[in-house]
């Protein structure tokens, strides 16, 4: 136990250290695009960012649980990963293109992108993203947490050199620094990866015996990102929709800071699947995991809710006037988001599919009926209160649920 206990640390800290170097380099990313750019195109880059990713969640079907979830104990791991990457490839490239096709309807502000330049280079980097996010799940199935480290390290700080490469591109050159940085990142650490493992084969072969087996799992847990992943990434979409291309900007700071302090808390819950996908589940390594959890949700709740105002006069003035009490709302938020991961978590180990699929429809109506109420008499703030509302309503469906069955087992007993 104690082994696994400290392998489970280990893990957990690559990870977080991983995305420690996410929140730093991040800051430093938008205080140098602050002093480089300005408001309307960084909310064109963070636009152009959101819906790169947003191509890229919509194509890949929540597969990394599954690959977190499945590989590990598959004697098929190649089998997997190839089939599930072919199909999301796929798909990835039929989206992209009927959007690029129709920039001019769906997001005018982006309508250059059907220009045959931004076109090619968009495709090409569409295809980093979903090769980028893809890789971390696949090193954290191998335990391989080491590797997720260097990836990311390299992306965060080398984008950060481009962005005084790519100034003539305005806030396209702001999503291309990323996206540069990350093709860096992936060419690394993959060399790394199948350095160590020779065997490894690729091809772009689909067994769909393969697919049918594990897309029902797959597909339910991208059911629950579109309640927990998707919002933040449609949010800036969102924003520069219906204000402007500088709310968006305002936006996007406080969301991407919240947004890291999260990725903490769903790196533990990545390591704690892992954990127990290898058969090393134990109520030690729950309690430590839900600990750290709370311990860093408490941490990024006193710095953001008391020091955030100052935090922000790091990029500009503006961002320290109008983004901090958007700020506050998300991390009002954050013990919520906590539970409500975690319960996702223990779902995901039991395979309890159904269950799954329900929380995720209550957290998805919440979200929408609040965010369109809130967004009838709001701004931007009302994004922050819709998810503020909709976690907090999910960690009561949390415990309503856990009351109702611990009832049920004291009357069998």
């Amino acid at each position: 136990m104690k082994k696994d206990s400290n392998s489970f640390f280990s893990h957990s800290l690559w990870l977080i250290f991983s995305h420690i170097s996410v929140a730093l380099s991040g800051l430093i990313f938008w205080f140098v695009s602050a002093r480089l750019y300005s408001p309307e195109e960084i909310g064109e880059g963070s636009a152009l960012i959101s819906l790169g990713f947003f191509l890229v969640f919509l194509s890949s079907l929540g597969i990394d649980v599954t690959f977190i979830r499945f590989i590990p104990q598959s004697k098929e791991r190649e089998v997997v990963l190839q089939s599930f990457l072919s199909f999301s490839l796929f798909i990835l490239l039929l989206l992209t293109g009927i959007f690029l096709f129709r920039a001019d309807l769906f997001l005018p502000q982006l309508k250059f992108l059907k220009l045959p330049f931004y076109s090619l280079t968009f495709f090409f980097f569409v295809i980093c993203i979903l090769t980028f996010q893809v890789l971390e799940s696949i090193y954290i199935s191998f335990q391989a947490t080491h590797l997720v480290f260097l990836k990311n390290i390299v992306q965060n700080f080398l984008r950060i050199f481009f962005l005084f490469l790519l100034m003539a591109w305005g806030g396209f050159g702001i999503f291309s620094s990323n996206c540069l940085a990350a093709v860096v990142g992936i060419a690394i650490s993959i060399f790394f990866f199948f350095k160590g493992r020779k065997y490894f084969k690729i091809n772009f072969k689909i067994k769909f015996s393969i697919l049918k087996k594990l897309l029902p799992f797959s597909l339910v847990n991208f059911l629950n990102a579109i309640s927990l992943t998707l919002p933040g990434i449609l949010f800036p979409l969102i924003v520069i929709a219906l204000f402007s291309k500088k709310e968006t900007g305002l936006f996007y700071i406080p969301w991407m800071i919240y947004s890291v302090w999260c990725s903490f808390i769903t790196s533990i819950n990545s390591i704690l699947l892992m954990h127990a996908s290898y058969g090393k589940e134990s109520k030690e390594l729950f309690k430590k995991a839900i600990l750290f959890s709370l311990l860093l949700g408490m941490v990024g709740f006193l710095i953001f809710v008391f020091l955030g105002d100052k935090i922000l006069l790091i990029f500009k003035k503006d961002f320290s006037l109008y983004s901090y009490s958007i700020l506050k709302i998300f991390f009002y938020s954050i013990f919520f988001f906590i539970i409500n991961r975690f319960y996702i978590t223990i779902l995901n180990i039991r395979k309890e599919v159904f269950k799954i699929g329900m929380f995720s429809v209550f957290l998805i109506l919440n979200l929408v009926i609040f965010l369109f109420l809130f967004l009838s008499f709001m701004r931007s703030e009302a994004i922050a209160y819709a998810w503020l509302v909709s976690n907090f309503l999910g960690s009561i469906y949390v415990f309503i649920i856990n009351s109702v069955k611990r009832k049920i087992i004291s009357k069998n007993i």
